[in-house]
């Protein structure tokens, strides 16, 4: 800090300055780092809510009677998927901006949702695993099946770090005759 002739100080030096906007530049650093994390959490949070909505929305609905009609403009119509998540027309995207789809089985009151533009590593694996206690029998994740029976953490992450990409589809599976 220089200081006067006087005595009085007169601002701070080029060092004092550039550890100052050193330590600022850490803490924005640091910061931008635990908001992506933040982000992803919450994400999978809402989603997983978004999706045990869906499930329990279709078997509630569906319960006496086959889903052979179900698709998206039906759901919407319905209020199946939860008026939280984007809706445009029979259109709906997840938090990741893919498209969800669901689909009736033919013959029974089975169905498929699909998710698409889901972030590979530990927010498919956290989206997955989440859903083990709701009642769906299988994930497909890019070309694998993990079924939730025999579901280990190390089996949905191999599931979901396969091909290419940053990015996989899930399609969660209940009451499908060829499982």
């Amino acid at each position: 800090m220089n200081l006067s002739k006087t005595g009085k100080r007169r601002g701070l030096t080029l060092i004092e300055s550039l550890v100052v906007v050193g330590i600022l530049l850490g803490i924005v650093a640091i910061a931008l780092t635990l908001y992506g994390t933040v982000k992803d959490r919450l994400n999978v949070k809402n989603e997983s809510e978004n999706i045990s909505f869906i499930y329990a929305q279709v078997s509630d609905l569906f319960s006496d009677e086959t889903t052979d009609d179900l698709e998206n403009e039906l759901a919407v119509q319905s209020g199946i998927f939860p008026k939280k998540m984007k809706i445009a027309g029979d259109k709906v995207y997840n938090a990741w901006g893919g498209a969800v789809v669901v689909k009736g089985a033919s013959s029974s009151n089975g169905f498929t949702l699909e998710y698409k533009k889901v972030p590979k590593d530990g927010v498919c694996v956290d989206l997955v695993r989440n859903q083990r206690k709701v009642g769906w029998d299988l994930a497909a994740v890019g070309s694998l099946d993990v079924v939730y029976s025999d579901m280990t953490t190390s089996e949905i992450s191999k599931a979901c770090n396969t091909g290419s990409g940053e990015s996989t589809t899930v399609i969660f599976e209940y009451g499908i005759e060829d499982n």
